[in-house]
């Protein structure tokens, strides 16, 4: 399935405890991600999502956790009337230790079926951009002593 798959991996400044919560809980994805959230964090929780800019989908983006092994893997599968039958594939998420953080890989699975080209391209420049953002919110809080 290796053509119909995007992979992205970075490490982050954060344990995985953290850098999970990230990635599946609502207030911190509303934060990095998108820009209205609903998750409910397990096993067929909902996980719904909207972006607000002018150049996103009306429609939000509804999903399921098809997998939800806290701190180290979640997956959801979902979409809108945007995507070929309503469906953008399942998303793989796996935290693993790295050092002082955690290490960060992304699979975002494409139907086997449908005309994912074009949505693929868009992919794969957001989800580097997304990520991006992900590991600057996870960067630790500088405090100053007074």
């Amino acid at each position: 399935m290796s053509d119909r798959a995007l992979t992205f991996a970075l490490e982050l400044p954060a344990p995985p405890e953290r850098a999970f919560a990230a990635i599946t809980e609502a207030r911190h994805l509303r934060r990095w991600f998108c820009d209205v959230c609903e998750s409910e964090p397990r096993p067929n929780g909902r996980l719904i999502m909207r972006w607000t800019r002018s150049e996103s989908s009306p429609a939000p983006f509804e999903a399921r956790w098809v997998e939800f092994s806290p701190p180290s893997r979640a997956a959801y599968q979902g979409g809108h009337a945007g995507y070929p039958a309503g469906n953008a594939g399942v998303v793989w998420l796996s935290v693993e230790p790295a050092g002082t953080g955690s290490r960060l890989e992304v699979r975002h699975e494409l139907p086997p079926r449908g005309s994912y080209e074009e949505l693929a391209a868009g992919w794969r420049s957001a989800w580097p951009r997304a990520l991006e953002r992900l590991a600057r919110y996870l960067e630790p809080v500088e405090r100053t002593k007074h």
